[in-house]
C-alpha cells in the first residue's frame, strides 16, 4: 500500500504526463495547417494531386513564391495592405492609451461614457455593422477608394485595449502623479512621461491584435473595393489564384504563406510585450 506522500506524488507525475499530451495534441492541431500550407506551397500541381498531405522534399518547388511576386502585380497590394496595418495600429494604439489615460487618470466629465462605448464595441462584432458603413460610405461616395478602409480605423476604438489599459492605469499609485504635479509637471508629461511608458506590455498586445486583423482582413475590402484593383489588399488579391483556376494549389499557399510570414514576425518580435500585457491585465484588469 502506498502512503499519502507517495500516493500525491504519483497523481502529480500522472496529471503533469497527462497535461503535457493534451498540451502536445494542441499544439500538432495549431501547427500542423501552417506546416500543410508551407508543404502544399513548394508542391507541383502532379505532386499535390499524387500526395496532397505530405511532402516530398527531392522534388520541391520554391518557382511558386517567384509566380506568386510575379502575377497579378502584387506589390501595390502588399503596398496597400502594409499602409493600411500600419495606420491601423499607429490609431488604434493611440487611441488606446489617450483613452486609457483620460478614463484612469484625468477622469474627465463623459469618461464614463467613452469607457461604456470602449465595453459595448467588444459586442459587437464587424459583420453586425457592415451594411450600415456600407450604406454609410457609399452615400459618400467613398466606396472603391483607399479612404474606405482607412477611415473605419480613424474613427474607431480598441475596446479590449480601453478596458485593460484604463484598469490598469487605475492601480498605479496616486503618490506618483501627485509628485509629479508637485514637480510642476503637466497632464502631458504624466501622459508621454510616466504612464505611456508603464502602458507598454497593454499597448503591445494592442497591436498586435489590430496588425493580424487589418492584415488579413478580408470581407470588408471584399465589398468596398472590389471594383478598384488599384487599392486592393493582399488578401483580396490571393482569391485569384483560386478563383482563375481551382488547380493553383501550389501557387495559392505560396501566397498565404507570404502573407502569414509578417504576422509571425510581428508576434515574435512584441512577444514579451504580448505576454506581459496579457499578465497585466490578468492582474491589474
Amino acid at each position: 500500500m502506498m502512503n499519502a506522500e507517495t500516493r500525491r506524488k504519483v497523481v502529480t507525475v500522472v496529471s503533469n504526463i497527462i497535461l503535457a499530451i493534451v498540451l502536445a495534441a494542441i499544439a500538432v492541431l495549431v501547427i500542423y495547417p501552417l506546416f500543410y500550407m508551407v508543404a502544399t506551397s513548394l508542391k507541383d500541381y502532379n505532386t499535390y494531386i499524387s500526395n496532397p498531405f505530405g511532402i516530398d522534399f527531392s522534388n520541391l518547388k520554391f518557382s511558386n513564391y517567384t509566380e506568386v511576386m510575379q502575377a497579378n502585380n502584387i506589390l501595390p497590394a502588399v503596398v496597400n495592405s502594409a499602409v493600411l496595418s500600419v495606420v491601423s495600429v499607429f490609431l488604434m494604439v493611440l487611441w488606446a492609451a489617450m483613452a486609457s489615460f483620460g478614463i484612469g487618470v484625468v477622469k474627465f466629465k463623459g469618461a464614463g461614457l467613452i469607457y461604456f462605448i470602449a465595453v459595448s464595441t467588444m459586442f459587437f462584432t464587424g459583420e453586425m455593422v457592415y451594411i450600415p458603413l456600407y450604406l454609410m460610405y457609399w452615400k459618400l461616395n467613398l466606396l472603391n477608394t483607399f479612404w474606405v478602409l482607412v477611415i473605419p480605423y480613424v474613427v474607431g476604438l480598441s475596446g479590449l485595449g480601453v478596458i485593460m489599459g484604463s484598469g490598469f492605469i487605475r492601480q498605479i499609485p496616486g503618490e506618483i502623479h501627485e509628485a509629479a504635479f508637485l514637480d510642476g509637471a503637466g497632464l502631458s508629461h504624466l501622459f508621454f512621461r510616466i504612464d505611456l511608458p508603464m502602458l507598454k506590455p497593454i499597448l503591445a498586445m494592442v497591436a498586435i491584435m489590430q496588425f493580424q486583423s487589418t492584415w488579413s482582413e478580408f470581407f470588408w475590402p471584399l465589398i468596398t473595393v472590389i471594383g478598384n484593383r488599384e487599392v486592393y489588399t493582399l488578401p483580396l488579391l490571393l482569391i485569384g489564384f483560386r478563383a482563375q483556376d481551382a488547380t493553383y494549389y501550389g501557387q495559392y499557399c505560396a501566397g498565404l504563406t507570404i502573407m502569414t510570414v509578417p504576422i509571425v514576425l510581428v508576434y515574435c518580435f512584441f512577444s514579451k510585450y504580448f505576454m506581459e500585457g496579457m499578465a497585466a491585465g490578468a492582474v491589474k484588469g
